[in-house]
């Protein structure tokens, strides 16, 4: 059997401990505390593996005790989640910066409350296994390799963007380059709508992700401790774990604002191929109903002419059957029968314009046709 994970619960309300129990205690160790202080002692005593914490707490609130345990290397490990109503961008980015992995809103159902607890202890196991794995220092990696194997990743990390075709592949090569410093950061790409988020190992990190949403809009590089985030027109980054060393954050900082000018040269080349891709597959839709609207209009013309040509004959054969009964003189009746002689003849001479009028609509409709196979076979691709 698998040792149950331990959880440290920490509320200054009583009753909210007792839910945490019930809800809790068939499936994790727990431990409690009402009070920063009484969190504190007991992690110093025994590390959890994860701290749910209240924020609103008399003396000592949650978020300076997240600070604390995040200042010592012996805790700064631990994952955090808050326990509040966190719902403003500033309360989250404060969350976020005092290091907090997520957040649940009270009152929190049980559905809510394991999932979030099974996601980042998950998150956890993997970052400790990345860690085992990796026999190098960040700051030490980031030293070694010096400015031309940093120009070398970079120009790597550039010349495979040329032929990413999708927002996945970009962020598969940005974690990549970035994995080269051991860095473990995600992405936004706004998408439409909706915001598309990566995350480098994969975990999703629903905190992490409103952040990288509130970011948006922002200043082009902002700071969260050992955390750096970098906006520009369609990307966000944020690295997680920046080194101590202050010059390799630095050289850091100059090297993502790099990476996220080629991220957006590359997603603004496949938002353009996008485009043309959707207008490519609406050309052959509109020409299609252009041609059966014309087709039709050629249709419905021929028969309203051949029908006005049969009313003009039948009308033509009835004025001269009255006029024979109305006994006229033979010079008022050829002067009617010369009227509808008229007649007759500016008809024939618009039946002639309409003829003009159905070799151009054919001559539009074989246009039409031939139109699919020339922009098929004059057709390009947008950014490579």
């Amino acid at each position: 059997m698998h040792k149950k994970a331990l959880i440290h619960c920490v509320d200054d309300e009583p009753v909210n401990l007792v839910i945490m129990q019930e809800l809790l205690q068939d499936r994790y160790a727990l431990t409690t505390a009402d009070s920063a202080e009484g969190c504190l002692r007991q992690v110093e005593a025994r590390a959890p593996d994860l701290i749910l914490l209240d924020v609103n707490m008399p003396d000592i609130d949650g978020l300076e005790t997240c600070k604390r345990l995040k200042q010592d290397p012996e805790t700064a490990d631990i994952p955090i989640i808050f326990l509040s109503a966190l719902t403003s961008q500033e309360e989250l980015i404060a969350g976020y910066e005092a290091g907090g992995d997520d957040y649940i809103t009270k009152p929190f159902s049980e559905e809510i409350l394991q999932k979030k607890i099974e996601v980042v202890l998950s998150s956890q196991r993997r970052k400790q296994e990345l860690r085992q794995m990796s026999d190098h220092a960040v700051a030490a990696l980031i030293s070694n390799l010096g400015t031309t194997g940093e120009l070398g990743v970079l120009v790597g990390f550039l010349h495979r963007c040329q032929s990413a075709r999708s927002y996945g592949e970009l962020a598969k090569n940005l974690f990549d380059c970035l994995g080269e410093f051991e860095l473990d950061s995600s992405l936004l790409v706004p998408d439409g709508n909706r915001n598309r988020v990566w995350f480098s190992d994969d975990i999703d990190r629903p905190m992490e992700r409103q952040i990288l949403e509130s970011l948006r809009g922002q200043d082009r590089v902002l700071g969260f401790g050992t955390r750096l985030a970098v906006n520009s027109e369609y990307a966000t980054v944020l690295v997680r774990n920046l080194p101590d060393d202050a010059a390799a954050v630095e050289r850091l900082r100059g090297l993502l604002a790099m990476l996220t000018e080629g991220l957006d040269a590359r997603i603004r080349a496949i938002k353009s191929q996008a485009l043309l891709d959707r207008r490519r597959e609406a050309l052959p839709r509109a020409l299609d109903a252009s041609r059966e609207s014309l087709s039709q209009f050629a249709a419905l013309h021929r028969r309203q002419r051949s029908r006005a040509e049969e009313i003009l004959g039948s009308m033509q054969s009835k004025l001269e059957k009255a006029l024979d009964k109305l006994e006229l003189s033979a010079s008022r009746r050829a002067s009617l029968l010369r009227i509808a002689s008229e007649a007759s003849a500016h008809f024939e001479t618009l039946c002639g314009e309409g003829e003009e009028l159905d070799i151009a609509v054919r001559a539009i409709i074989e246009d039409l046709d031939r139109a699919p196979q020339e922009q098929v076979a004059g057709g390009g691709e947008v950014g490579r």
